[in-house]
């Protein structure tokens, strides 16, 4: 146990261990979403770029597009997500009286001003509903959800390297701090 004469620590809900362990706890969150976007949420779209669906002409159902019966890709094209603001959706079969097609445009997505976004909660017949990446969406597409080291094993390397530097962090930092502590006390008493 250390004890500080110049440092008050006393808080006794918060602890070194607790905060190093909630970073850890962080960045192994936040590695796990990584390849949650890069490789399931950017293979769809890989897959609407490699299927050449650029224009509503040439727009795809879910399961034409092989992703069917995947509830993510599903969800996150249900909701209001970064994917929604380069996949566009076409929905067949409105009632009579509104057009039997219409689209979400991100026209204006390159003008300094966002896409229209779909509701929260927002129903979808991913039988008839059909997607697309237009042309002027293409490029940023597929730099935004590039894999590029996203991977399974460079996750395992980052929970390694982390934990490593939480294990060193708990047992390092007391000891700079009593460090520090004791320096402070002695230019206290030399001066």
């Amino acid at each position: 146990m250390f004890l500080y004469t110049n440092f008050e620590l006393r808080n006794p809900f918060i602890s070194l261990e607790l905060i190093v362990w909630s970073l850890f706890a962080g960045f192994i969150i936040a590695a796990l979403m990584a390849i949650y976007n890069k490789r399931l949420i950017g293979g769809f779209v890989k897959q609407i770029l490699r299927e050449e669906c650029l224009s509503p002409e040439t727009a795809k159902t879910v399961t034409e597009l092989g992703y069917g019966t995947d509830w993510f890709i599903k969800n996150a094209l249900r909701t209001d997500t970064v994917l929604r603001r380069f996949v566009v959706r076409i929905d067949k079969e409105k009632p009579e009286g509104e057009d039997s097609e219409t689209a979400e445009s991100p026209e204006n997505a390159g003008k300094n001003k966002k896409a229209p976004r779909s509701p929260k909660h927002d129903v979808i017949d991913f039988e008839t509903a059909k997607f697309y990446i237009p042309e002027e969406l293409k490029y940023r597409a597929d730099v935004r959800y590039a894999s590029k080291g996203t991977n399974f094993f460079m996750f395992g390397v980052c929970v390694v390297v982390f934990a490593a530097a939480a294990f060193a962090a708990i047992y390092i930092i007391p000891d700079l701090i009593q460090l520090i502590d004791n320096f402070i006390t002695t230019m206290r008493t030399e001066f």
